[in-house]
Order: C-alpha cells, then structure tokens, then sequence
C-alpha cells in the first residue's frame, strides 16, 4: 500500500512538472517570513465561498479533491519519442493503452499521468483570477470619485430626461462591482451580466453626447447682465457633474465588461484601450473647450454702473477645473484604465497562506 502511495505521488509529481513546463508559472515555498499587514507592500484578496474551496484543495494538496471538477478523475497520455501515436480503440469504447504503428502491428505502450495536481493548480488560478479581478476593480473604482457618491447626493445634479436611464444604468454597474466574485460563479448569470454592461456601455455614450450638447449650448448662451452670466454658470457646473458621471459610467461598464468576460488577449486590450483613451480625450478637449469659453465672458465682462460684481468664486472654480486639462499630463483616470486594462500582462507574486487566506503584490 506504501509503495502504491509513492508510486502515485510520483506521477503526480511527473504531471506537475509537466504543467509547469507548458505554463509560466513558479510554484514554490516562501523561504522568509512575510508581513502581510504591510499593506504598502501586500494586499489581501478577498475570496468567496467556491474559491476558498479551490484554493484550500491546493494548500492541502488533496488529490481525490472534488472542487475542481472532472480534472480530478483524468489521466493525460506520454507517448514513447519516435512512434506513431495511435492507440488501440476498445470494443467496450475508448482507448487503451497499447499503440499500434502503421502497419496495424503492436510497437509500445503509452504511459498515463494522473492530473490531480493539474486539477487542484488550475482550480486554484481559477480563484486566483477572480479574487484578483475583484481587487483591481476596487483600486480603479476608488477613481471614480462621481460613481463612489451616494445616491441622493447624485439626484441632487442630474436632471432631465437622462437622469432615470443614468440612475438605473448606475445602480447595475454598482450591483455588477459589488457581486463579482459571487456572479463569476454562476456562469449563466455571468453572461446575462456582460449583456447587460455592454448596454451600460451604450447608454453612458449617448448621455455624454447629450451632456455635451447641452454643455456647449450653456456656455454659449446669451446673458444680459451679470446675474444671467452667474446663472448659466451655474448651469454649466452643474451639467460638468452630470457629464463626469456618464463618462466614469462609460469606464466602469467597459472595464467590468472585460474582468467579467476575462478576456485578456492583446489584441482585444489594445484594441478597447485605443477605443477608451481616444473617445476619453476628445471628451477632455470639448469640455475644456467649453469652459475656456466660459472662463473668457467672466474676464470679459464689464459689471456696469452701481451693480456689484464678485467674478471670483466662479474664475476660481472654472481655473481650477481647467488646468488639467490644459497642463497636458495624462489624467489620473486615463492612467487607471491603461494600468487596469494591462494587469494581466505583469507578473505578480501571490501568497497563500496555510490558512487559505490569499495575498499579492500591492499596486
């Protein structure tokens, strides 16, 4: 039985080194002890239910585990170097494993690996993905400072039409962030969910053309005194809130859409990374273009004879609102969605604790 026990350990260790030869992955031990509650250096990954489970059959290093599916009971064939590989096929259905060469005749025998380590490896990546994917979703929802405010405080500046379509599309991008890790376990509400956020998607790039329109017609409107230009200033601001939020709508929806669909090939990222940076900076420029509209009427304008005219709090708001736009440094926004869209491509350092709680690298 001892002999049995080793001989099976072996070839799981065979078909470990296997995967780790066709895989770009370091599994080894931490030669030194780690402080974890360094949070400038480690970060803990949240994990719910289902990859705890993974994760937990991996540290135990169970080959029998469930968790990970069929895995658990497959074998993957080695063939002998320099003969045709072509097994012999049962009458009872599939394959034995004596190989037979061209001539039909018998030549050798194929050798089977058990793949409970590749089982118990790929279950715990799988948890891995996830539970990363929720961690940079919330460092790049932690920009999103018009998508973090609560509800009531985001009634208090929309308005018009839009602003029940915002509010419903809002509210599911929320539901889609805060569920994430619970969703991406059901695979048939996980699809529903990249439907759905492919929608948002839409829905926020009308509500920014039509935010931009209305934007260019408040700047651009007519004032008779001070008291109208104060009031379409107003209006201005108020519409910049609106817009912020449709635009930051437009990030979250395209980027869940990606960790949801986890699609990480290059050629997709580059693509949708192009797509978002590009329809990002002609937003900037068209609001920048409209408030340095703005900010020129309230230098320009005259106050007339005894009435009283303090340009200061607006000029403050609409300098400060336009100097980063006009500096030409990449916006803290666009440089989140360059770092969230790239992270699969970087190599990061996971730990796993014996306890099953799951660290990496902090960003």
């Amino acid at each position: 039985m001892e002999n049995f026990e080793s001989q099976d350990k072996s070839l799981q260790k065979q078909a470990f080194e296997a995967l780790k030869e066709s895989s770009d992955f370091i599994f080894a031990p931490c030669e030194k002890q780690m402080d974890f509650s360094d949070k400038t250096r480690f970060a803990k990954l949240e994990c719910g239910p289902e990859q705890k489970m993974y994760l937990s059959g991996l540290v135990q290093q169970m080959p029998t585990l469930m968790a990970a599916g069929a895995l658990t009971q497959a074998y993957t064939v080695k063939f002998l170097q320099g003969l045709p590989h072509t097994l012999s096929t049962l009458r009872q259905g599939g394959f034995g494993s004596m190989i037979h060469g061209a001539d039909g005749k018998f030549v050798g025998t194929a050798s089977f690996y058990p793949m409970q380590a590749q089982a118990a490896l790929l279950g715990a990546f799988s948890a891995m993905a996830v539970a990363s994917g929720q961690y940079f979703l919330t460092e790049i929802r932690s920009e999103l400072n018009m998508m973090n405010l609560k509800l009531d405080k985001i009634l208090e500046f929309l308005y018009g039409d839009k602003k029940a379509e915002l509010m419903a599309e809002i509210s599911f991008a929320r539901y889609a962030y805060q569920n994430y890790s619970a969703i991406m376990a059901c695979e048939a509400q996980r699809s529903a969910t990249i439907t759905s956020l492919q929608q948002s998607k839409k829905v926020a790039m009308k509500d920014i053309e039509f935010y931009m329109n209305d934007l260019h017609s408040a700047v651009n409107a007519e004032g008779k005194n001070y008291e109208d230009l104060e009031a379409l200033s107003d209006n201005a601001l108020q519409i910049k809130d609106s817009l912020d939020l449709s635009i930051q709508l437009y990030v979250m929806s395209s980027l869940l859409e990606v960790y949801y669909a986890q699609n990480y090939a290059k050629e997709y990222i580059d693509y949708l990374e192009s797509e978002m940076l590009i329809y990002m900076d002609k937003c900037e420029k068209r609001i920048l273009s409209s408030f340095s509209v703005l900010k020129r009427r309230l230098d320009e304008y005259k106050s007339k004879p005894l009435e009283k005219v303090d340009k200061s709090i607006y000029t403050a708001k609409i300098a400060a609102l336009i100097a980063p736009l006009n500096s030409g440094e990449e916006s803290t926004l666009r440089k989140s969605v360059r770092n969230a869209l790239h992270v699969s491509s970087r190599n990061l350092e996971y730990y796993l604790s014996e306890d099953g709680s799951l660290h990496c690298q902090a960003v």
